[in-house]
Protein backbone atom coordinates (compact mmCIF):
# COMPACT_ATOMS: atom_id res chain seq x y z
CA UNK A 1 0.00 0.00 0.00
CA UNK A 2 1.53 3.28 -0.77
CA UNK A 3 1.84 6.12 1.42
CA UNK A 4 0.56 9.73 1.84
CA UNK A 5 3.23 11.18 -0.14
CA UNK A 6 4.12 8.65 -2.40
CA UNK A 7 0.18 8.56 -3.36
CA UNK A 8 0.28 11.86 -4.16
CA UNK A 9 3.30 11.40 -6.38
CA UNK A 10 1.39 9.10 -8.42
CA UNK A 11 -1.56 10.92 -8.63
CA UNK A 12 0.42 14.09 -9.96
CA UNK A 13 2.59 12.35 -12.23
CA UNK A 14 -0.15 10.53 -14.12
CA UNK A 15 -2.12 14.04 -13.84
CA UNK A 16 0.83 15.59 -15.49
CA UNK A 17 0.98 12.98 -18.07
CA UNK A 18 -3.07 13.05 -19.21
CA UNK A 19 -2.26 17.01 -19.76
CA UNK A 20 0.59 16.62 -21.78
CA UNK A 21 -0.57 13.62 -24.05
CA UNK A 22 -4.41 15.43 -23.81
CA UNK A 23 -6.26 12.32 -22.38
CA UNK A 24 -8.57 11.22 -19.82
CA UNK A 25 -7.79 7.04 -20.73
CA UNK A 26 -6.50 5.71 -17.03
CA UNK A 27 -2.97 5.23 -17.34
CA UNK A 28 -1.82 1.97 -16.05
CA UNK A 29 1.64 2.77 -14.06
CA UNK A 30 3.28 0.34 -16.23
CA UNK A 31 2.08 1.05 -19.23
CA UNK A 32 4.99 1.99 -21.95
CA UNK A 33 4.00 5.89 -22.46
CA UNK A 34 4.81 6.00 -26.24
CA UNK A 35 2.01 2.89 -26.69
CA UNK A 36 -0.53 6.16 -25.90
CA UNK A 37 1.60 8.92 -28.26
CA UNK A 38 4.48 9.97 -26.17
CA UNK A 39 6.99 11.37 -28.42
CA UNK A 40 10.19 13.53 -28.39
CA UNK A 41 7.98 16.77 -28.09
CA UNK A 42 5.80 15.67 -25.60
CA UNK A 43 8.89 14.40 -23.53
CA UNK A 44 10.35 17.26 -23.10
CA UNK A 45 7.07 18.97 -21.98
CA UNK A 46 7.01 16.39 -19.45
CA UNK A 47 10.09 16.93 -18.26
CA UNK A 48 9.31 20.60 -17.64
CA UNK A 49 5.74 19.66 -16.03
CA UNK A 50 7.26 17.32 -13.65
CA UNK A 51 10.53 19.86 -12.67
CA UNK A 52 8.07 22.58 -12.15
CA UNK A 53 5.35 20.84 -10.14
CA UNK A 54 7.88 18.94 -8.31
CA UNK A 55 9.98 21.63 -7.70
CA UNK A 56 13.33 19.54 -9.04
CA UNK A 57 15.65 19.66 -11.66
CA UNK A 58 16.57 16.79 -13.49
CA UNK A 59 20.59 16.14 -14.36
CA UNK A 60 21.53 15.66 -17.79
CA UNK A 61 22.66 12.50 -17.21
CA UNK A 62 18.78 11.08 -15.67
CA UNK A 63 17.44 12.21 -19.17
CA UNK A 64 17.03 8.75 -20.47
CA UNK A 65 14.36 7.32 -22.17
CA UNK A 66 14.16 4.54 -19.69
CA UNK A 67 13.22 6.56 -17.16
CA UNK A 68 10.31 8.25 -18.38
CA UNK A 69 9.02 5.35 -20.37
CA UNK A 70 6.47 4.64 -17.70
CA UNK A 71 5.02 6.36 -14.61
CA UNK A 72 6.48 3.63 -12.64
CA UNK A 73 9.70 4.79 -13.79
CA UNK A 74 8.82 8.64 -13.47
CA UNK A 75 8.10 7.62 -9.91
CA UNK A 76 11.44 6.19 -8.92
CA UNK A 77 12.94 9.41 -10.48
CA UNK A 78 10.80 11.78 -8.79
CA UNK A 79 10.79 10.34 -5.05
CA UNK A 80 14.82 9.73 -5.98
CA UNK A 81 15.19 13.66 -6.74
CA UNK A 82 13.56 14.20 -3.92
CA UNK A 83 15.24 12.43 -1.58
CA UNK A 84 18.40 13.65 -2.29
CA UNK A 85 17.22 17.33 -2.18
CA UNK A 86 16.60 16.62 1.34
CA UNK A 87 19.63 14.76 2.42
CA UNK A 88 21.78 17.90 0.65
Amino acid sequence: MLDTNNQFIEEKITQIVREVLETNDEINKQLELSELGMDSLASINLIVELEDAFDIVFNDNELLFENFSTIENIIKQIEKLQKNKINN
